[in-house]
């Protein structure tokens, strides 16, 4: 199973950064690949198990559910419901730690899949690797505008 991980320090506070992730529905807002995201089904964003409709630049629709948001922890994941990848069992985790006496947190990102070609390896985690740090520089302006 190919993990892909990446971690970096956010020039923002912990409890703004939390703040904004946590918004599961809310993506489209600082990520430069989804041009529109909203919760399925009138549920409550944040919920674990409601399911987020991405739309990406291309067009593709994406389709991730909610796995477990832990606000003590500061720590999300997610899955893959429907993606447009021959990826199979793709789960994300993102977690905060805020770094002491500074107005910095420490975030890390990582992401697990399966693999229907397995000859796709180096080239599918290059891909997540990509999007994991174009979201991570995306959020990073983000949270230095808001």
């Amino acid at each position: 199973m190919p993990m892909v991980e990446f971690s970096a320090v956010l020039d923002s506070d912990a409890g703004h950064a939390w703040g904004v992730l946590k918004k599961f529905g809310e993506i489209h807002k600082w990520h430069p690949s989804i041009v529109e995201s909203s919760i399925e089904d009138n549920q409550p964003d944040g919920l674990v198990g409601c399911i987020r409709k991405l739309t990406l630049a291309d067009g593709a629709v994406v389709r991730e559910r909610l796995l477990s948001v832990d606000d003590r922890n500061t720590t999300l994941s997610y899955r893959f419901e429907e993606a447009p990848l021959p990826l199979d069992n793709y789960v994300a985790t993102v977690k905060l730690a805020a770094l002491t006496g500074q107005s910095k947190t420490f975030i890390h990102w990582s992401a697990s899949f399966d693999l229907q070609d397995l000859n796709t390896a180096e080239q599918y985690q290059e891909l997540v690797r990509g999007l994991i740090v174009d979201g991570h520089n995306s959020l990073q302006l983000f949270l230095t505008q808001h």
